[in-house]
């Protein structure tokens, strides 16, 4: 196994094991980049709480939205069944803003990076965690975005952007993420 394999390994095995990730999930082997950021993701919808009122009923699935197209978008379908906090996770590819209504969150596609400025004012007061890999997604007013360090995948987050939204995130889940100050115009 190569020194990068392995820092890829131990890295992915520590985080799983703080956010109580069940690791017969995973390979840590077979680890790509894109299954660490699915795991992240099922791990966000875990450690965030939304107001009551974003879903429909105790019984109504964490909708997770994927708009645009990237490799990650087609690795994020494992995530579909898995439960949060008793729900299960719908995986849903929009193709316009319009067909998201209902998200609860919505995974931002590298190809819709010339468009990120009008998603985010979209979204920016709805209950809806954003989360991305485009570069500097965090500073740019969304609420997640995923970065490389390294040899690691570590996340930003925008706390000004969440406190928006009405959306709580646990300070477990924040003791790993990077803060940064993000712009946000809403």
């Amino acid at each position: 196994m190569s020194l990068k394999c392995h820092t890829y390994s131990v890295v992915s095995l520590l985080i799983f094991i703080v956010l109580g990730m069940p690791l017969a999930a995973f390979s840590l082997e077979s680890s790509s980049e894109n299954d660490i950021k699915a795991a992240y993701l099922y791990n966000f919808a875990k450690f965030v709480e939304w107001p009551k009122t974003a879903f429909g009923s105790v019984l109504s699935p964490v909708n997770v939205c994927v708009f645009g197209d990237d490799s990650l978008s087609d690795v994020l379908d494992s995530l579909e069944n898995k439960t949060v906090a008793g729900r299960p996770m719908v995986i849903r590819h929009d193709g316009n803003l319009s067909a998201v209504e209902g998200c609860h969150i919505l995974y931002i596609c590298e190809s819709e990076k010339k468009n990120l400025k009008k998603i985010l004012a979209d979204f920016g007061k709805k209950p809806v965690l954003t989360v991305s890999s485009v570069d500097n997604f965090a500073e740019q007013g969304g609420m997640i975005g995923f970065v490389r360090k390294g040899n690691n995948i570590r996340f930003e987050v925008n706390l000004d952007a969440v406190r928006l939204t009405g959306l709580s995130i646990s300070s477990r889940l924040l003791k790993l993420a990077i803060i940064v100050d993000g712009h946000t115009d809403n």
